[in-house]
């Protein structure tokens, strides 16, 4: 089913393998939006599956890399930011980003974005953005190895206008400059002051543990070693935290733009 929103092209499925893979292919216009109420394939990071069951908002939005002012290498901090500002504008509050691809709201992970990119002739042809949100708890609850850190945010309203709001988000913050975006990735980033183990993959995955400094600006981690080294990690993952913080509540005024 096609629909539009507010601007926004919204090609609905009942059920996708994969929403990224279906937007590459389609290769829709820039800003619109391929959204699933399930997917059979759903992909993470690293190759990893995305629990994707009824229940959720799956979507990928495609974008044309030559309206992407910030660079192609910030859209997942620009899809972070989008889907922060549009929960919270919506009544989500206790809302954090976890570097580098997760949203969590109060220390529980309700949201994954996965950017992907397809190139031609050596040069990016289309890119989409996949974002996965929870929205209710699933039938049965979450399984048993993601259950103690998944959560849902309790959203009851029409899932393809919240789609197509973080699309607009989405568009308004990539015509930013980086610096722009490092200010608002940072507003609300998880575990800022915080002992952590992180995974560095740039690195033959070697654990790194010291306190969380924020990130600088390419958005990598900042990390300040517990032998005061200061330690900047490309691509990795925040494994564990040595004490987790309540996120910070989100005044819905801050994401009003």
């Amino acid at each position: 089913m096609k629909k539009h929103i507010n601007g926004i092209e919204i090609l609905h499925f009942d059920e996708l393998d994969s929403t990224n893979k279906t937007a590459l292919m389609t290769g829709g216009e820039h800003l619109s939006v391929v959204l699933a109420d399930r997917q059979s394939g759903g992909r993470g990071r690293l190759g990893r599956s995305f629990f994707s069951p009824d229940g959720g908002l799956y979507m990928s939005v495609s974008l044309d890399p030559e309206r992407i002012a910030c660079s192609v290498s910030f859209l997942t901090a620009s899809a972070a930011v989008a889907v922060r500002d549009t929960l919270a504008s919506w009544g989500v509050s206790g809302l954090c980003i976890k570097w580098v691809n997760d949203i969590l709201m109060n220390g529980k992970k309700v949201c994954g974005i996965l950017t992907e990119a397809q190139t031609e002739n050596g040069a990016i042809a289309r890119v989409c953005v996949g974002i996965g949100i929870n929205l209710r708890e699933p039938l049965g609850g979450f399984p048993e190895d993601i259950r103690a850190r998944a959560a849902a945010i309790g959203f009851e309203g029409d899932k393809l206008s919240l789609a197509a709001a973080i699309a607009a988000r989405l568009g308004e913050l990539i015509s930013l400059n980086k610096s722009e975006i490092r200010k608002l990735y940072s507003r609300d980033l998880f575990g800022q002051g915080e002992r952590a183990e992180v995974t560095d993959y740039a690195n033959g995955q070697k654990k790194v543990i010291g306190t969380v400094l924020g990130v600088d600006e390419n958005c990598f981690l900042r990390i300040l070693t517990d032998d005061g080294e200061e330690r900047r990690i490309a691509s990795g993952e925040i494994s564990n935290f040595a004490h987790l913080p309540t996120c910070p509540r989100i005044n819905k005024d801050k994401t009003n733009h």
